[in-house]
């Protein structure tokens, strides 16, 4: 009786070693999906995986108060560089010019209009979309001659005065959904009808158009046209990619990429809201509430599928795609096959775009936390910053030198030392 006694509690002793042994091999990361909770510990790097630690300095070198920002149901306005200046849009319709290198602001000019979508420079000319349904543009030499710089307190009483006179303007039948696209001194505009026209801007005229399909319930979507290879590019709230021929607009193919499937026309919406990426022969594109999709781009033929939903552009980078999801999480997805390589979760924040800044993959999210992974997923960097961001906010990179702008419209210059 002793014999078998002694047998159990040997047998029992064995069972928890093994099970200890399982957790160790769990915790120690094997099969482990990677996790970020934000603000437990800012200004701290964090790596488990390898015993020497990343450095990584961030510094302000500036950060100016420019316009008001993006207000009510305006589309994600763009920050452009040229030749060493940031030109900005607010939705009040303050165009400012912004030195890239000290913060000043060369010029301001209210133009008293409420911008909906944009900018885009073309021709040296600053393009805009405005919430009355008009294509704006103004050329800029002309608002550098005629310059004005308010202070951002007053800009609500410049607001009440005439419309500043625009170079180039026309009328739309609905609003511009996306910042225009030029070729060749043509316009190409996507509508917020999810109609698709190129234009000429000097007499309006037609050249051609492509009109949405099947679209009972019209939203704004900020994916604009892509044009490559004398190839238009576009995706739709309908759930689809299609490519027409820049030169007459001849559809070249047509995929639904996101099925609807929802109970009514506002479940069942596919927003287009990332902006199209191709890649040697394949395109990637995810809608919001559809799924990231590789397509062969020149035939439209699907080449693989991932379930994620994207709230901004993504970025490859060495054979791998990164973004943030509806979900809030950072992902990384094998470019060949689709297959996520790591998650990164945050608590309760969407993160922005990713950046790439000397290997390590970063993005902030809403709330201003940039957080900072080297290429496997590790979580090395955390760190809380006084911001307010839009969770599509676009970064302009110069080596490790980073401006943005905020909700409120503040444009921002970190430098990020490694």
């Amino acid at each position: 009786m002793m014999l078998y006694r002694h047998f159990g509690v040997i047998f029992l002793l064995l069972i928890s070693s093994c099970s200890n042994l399982l957790t160790w091999h769990l915790d120690k990361g094997i099969h482990r999906q990677a996790n970020l909770e934000l603000n437990e510990s800012p200004n701290k790097i964090i790596d488990n995986n390898v015993s020497s630690k990343i450095d990584i300095t961030v510094t302000l070198i500036w950060s100016k108060s420019v316009n008001s920002g993006i207000k009510g149901n305006s589309a994600y306005l763009q920050l452009k560089e040229i030749n060493n200046i940031l030109y900005t849009i607010d939705t009040n319709g303050l165009l400012s010019a912004v030195d890239l290198n000290s913060g000043n602001i060369k010029w301001s000019v209210p133009t008293n209009r409420e911008i909906s979508s944009g900018l885009s420079i073309v021709n040296d000319s600053i393009c805009l979309g405005t919430a009355s349904a008009k294509l704006i543009c103004h050329e800029i030499d002309s608002l550098a001659s005629n310059k004005h710089t308010p202070l951002i307190t007053s800009l609500v009483n410049f607001t009440k005065y005439s419309e500043y006179p625009a170079d180039v303007e026309v009328d739309l039948i609905t609003e511009l959904a996306a910042p225009i696209v030029s070729i060749n001194n043509l316009f190409l505009l996507k509508l917020d009808n999810d109609d698709l026209y190129l234009i000429d801007p000097k007499d309006s005229n037609v050249i051609w158009k492509s009109e949405s399909q099947n679209i009972p319930l019209r939203t704004k979507g900020a994916s604009k046209p892509l044009y490559l290879n004398n190839n238009v590019f576009i995706a739709r709230d309908n759930g689809s990619i299609s490519s027409y021929s820049a030169t007459d607009g001849t559809l070249n193919w047509f995929t639904i990429i996101s099925s609807r499937s929802g109970r009514n026309d506002l479940e069942s919406q596919r927003d287009a809201e990332m902006q199209i990426s191709i890649d040697n022969e394949k395109l990637y594109y995810g809608h919001f509430q559809g799924e990231l999709t590789a397509l062969d781009r020149n035939t439209g033929n699907i080449i693989w599928t991932s379930p994620f939903s994207f709230i901004s552009d993504i970025i490859i980078n060495d054979n791998s795609i990164y973004g943030s999801t509806s979900d809030k999480e950072l992902v990384s997805i094998d470019q060949a096959s689709g297959f996520l390589n790591w998650r990164s979760k945050a608590s309760s924040e969407q993160f922005t775009q990713p950046f790439i800044i000397e290997d390590l993959v970063m993005a902030f999210t809403t709330q201003g936390t940039l957080v900072a992974f080297k290429k496997d997923g590790t979580n090395i960097y955390e760190e809380k910053f006084d911001l307010d961001l839009h969770p599509q906010t676009k970064f302009i990179l110069d080596g490790n030198k980073l401006y943005f702008q905020t909700l409120d419209g503040d444009i921002v210059h970190f430098v990020i030392t490694i």
